[in-house]
């Protein structure tokens, strides 16, 4: 049987990606780093001029935006899903 996956209906999307290990459990993984440098546009000279405590503010602005992100996302699909039943 043939079934084209765009006829089949999500419940909330689909989701991968691919977990890397942080070097220790207080340290920030070095792509959420050079994630949030690069969002800010931050020249990795620059960068490393900083102190760390810049750094971790940045890091720490960087997980609220995406953790109020995720939740606005998951309200609108709650809200969604309540005005279609």
């Amino acid at each position: 049987m043939d079934v084209l996956i765009t006829g089949i209906p999500l419940e909330h999307g689909v989701n991968a990606g691919i977990r890397l290990r942080s070097m220790g459990a207080d340290l920030i993984p070095l792509y959420e780093e050079h994630e949030a440098r690069l969002e800010r546009g931050i020249a990795l000279d620059t960068w490393g001029a900083m102190s760390v405590d810049e750094k971790a503010l940045l890091v720490a602005a960087r997980r609220t935006r995406l953790a109020i992100s995720n939740l606005q996302s998951e309200a609108e699909i709650e809200a969604s899903e309540r005005k279609r039943r």
